[in-house]
């Protein structure tokens, strides 16, 4: 299945671990996969599969006794309004079974290993969302900010804020009129506010890798990652399933952001040591904007300290023996 998860999630994951000669993977098709193609292999990994055809996969790869992972970094059974996929109650069906008869379930976070568990009888293993370190040079010498000043925003399947959307864009249209050398480069999928935001360029998506590189050397000050919280009941618990890959990425590229204040993140960034976490009102980000703007000692602090700490918890030779739990123990201890 196509996939921009796979391309960040396992991608970089999987490759790592070939390299190191721990398995050997492929990405294939849906409909390339037959009895003969299963065969090939010892373990078929689903991310976030929701079709009928990924579910009879499964249960041929069962059927021939092959070990089946069945994966989520999302909690696809109750999408919020602004997803891009549209969930009928086929698949949600199918979510549903290959949760339960996967020979192994994995997650990104712990809120999503207990939903999960709530399917299945026997175990959720968690694999968090990691970069390669090793893909290409990350090393501290690429740190500068370059004038005139810009911001990254990045985002994918929607701006995930309701009740503090408006104030959000509001208040960084006014951080843009008061600073008219101020640029935004917004990476992702369009969204409708976009085309009314001062100095806002898009600059579109790219593959997982060759958009890290891309950002890396465009010397932004920081970024923003909003994402909705308590104040979105709603969709609360959706958004408290989502992995932080945007402090991953960040914090491995030495750029230093501004982070909503909810679980995903509250949970895994340090205020004002590894990140700035912002409550989502107008006054708090406001003062965020205005701190991180002003203060080169606090984004140079971040910046440092986030480095240090996503090479020690996130990188994918930590994130792999995480993974080889979820494969075949026969096969993964030998």
């Amino acid at each position: 299945m196509e996939s921009r998860t796979i391309g960040a999630r396992f991608v970089p994951l999987l490759t790592y671990m070939q390299r190191h000669d721990l398995l050997v993977w492929e990405q294939l098709s849906e409909t390339a996969i037959d009895s003969d193609s299963l065969r090939r292999f010892d373990a078929v990994l689903f991310n976030k599969h929701v079709s009928n055809q990924s579910l009879s996969i499964m249960r041929l790869a069962n059927e021939l006794g092959l070990h089946t992972i069945y994966d989520l970094d999302d909690w696809l059974l109750d999408l919020p309004s602004w997803s891009v996929l549209e969930m009928n109650a086929g698949f949600v069906d199918n979510v549903t079974s290959m949760i339960r008869e996967a020979s192994v379930a994995t997650a990104s976070n712990h809120i999503l290993e207990e939903k999960m568990r709530q399917l299945r009888h026997s175990s959720v293993v968690i694999v968090p969302n990691g970069f390669d370190h090793q893909s290409f040079d990350l090393s501290p010498g690429h740190w500068q900010e370059k004038t005139p000043p810009k911001i990254i925003f990045s985002n994918l399947d929607g701006v995930k804020l309701i009740n503090f959307r408006a104030q959000f864009f509001s208040g960084l249209s006014q951080v843009v009129e008061k600073n008219p050398q101020l640029k935004i480069d917004f990476w992702g999928d369009a969204f409708p506010e976009m085309h009314d935001l001062p100095n806002l360029v898009h600059r579109g998506s790219l593959a997982n890798i060759e958009y890290k590189k891309a950002i890396r050397d465009e010397g932004y000050l920081f970024g923003i990652v909003p994402l909705g919280a308590e104040e979105d009941p709603d969709t609360f618990f959706f958004n408290s399933c989502k992995s932080a890959i945007k402090y991953v990425d960040y914090g491995s590229l030495g750029i230093p952001a501004i982070y909503s204040d909810c679980p995903t993140y509250r949970g895994t960034i340090s205020h004002r040591v590894t990140g700035y976490i912002a409550q989502n009102n107008a006054q708090a980000w406001a003062q965020a904007f205005d701190e991180m703007l002003t203060s080169s000692q606090l984004r140079n602090t971040i910046r440092k300290n986030a480095f240090e700490d996503v090479h020690k918890r996130f990188t994918v030779e930590h994130i792999s023996k995480m993974f080889l739990r979820a494969l075949p123990q026969n096969i993964s201890q030998g």
